[in-house]
């Protein structure tokens, strides 16, 4: 049964490794039927989260930009994969803030059961 697939590519690099990356996930999963929407967040406007909590009452974010149409793509999806380089041993600050802004979702009724994580990075050790 193909599912809905929503990928989000958190670099901000052009052609990036995590975008490599992410783009053979896509091709895969296109290939094996699912339906595949895939998101960059570069040049989305994405404020930070002000920790207010109307979210939580409301179903979505009190600040109106790009993040509320993101967060409303992954509700809807069956499968969310997330696709970030690592920087300092942890998430692009850009995938955090997504997260971050995605808190509605916490009370609401989303669709996804399934998450992957495609991450690159670069390490001599």
């Amino acid at each position: 049964m193909a599912k809905k697939i929503c990928v989000i590519k958190t670099s901000l690099r052009l052609n990036s490794n995590s975008d490599q990356l992410a783009d053979a996930f896509i091709q895969s999963a296109k290939e094996s039927g699912n339906d595949v929407i895939e998101i960059s967040l570069k040049d989305k406007k994405i404020a930070f989260c002000k920790g207010c909590l109307s979210c939580q009452k409301l179903g979505h974010c009190v600040i109106d930009d790009d993040a509320n149409i993101i967060t409303e793509k992954i509700k809807q999806a069956d499968v969310v994969v997330w696709a970030t380089p690592i920087y300092y041993y942890e998430m692009s600050g850009q995938m955090k803030v997504m997260i971050d802004r995605a808190n509605s979702l916490y009370t609401s009724n989303y669709q996804f059961r399934d998450v992957y994580l495609l991450s690159t990075a670069a390490e001599n050790e």
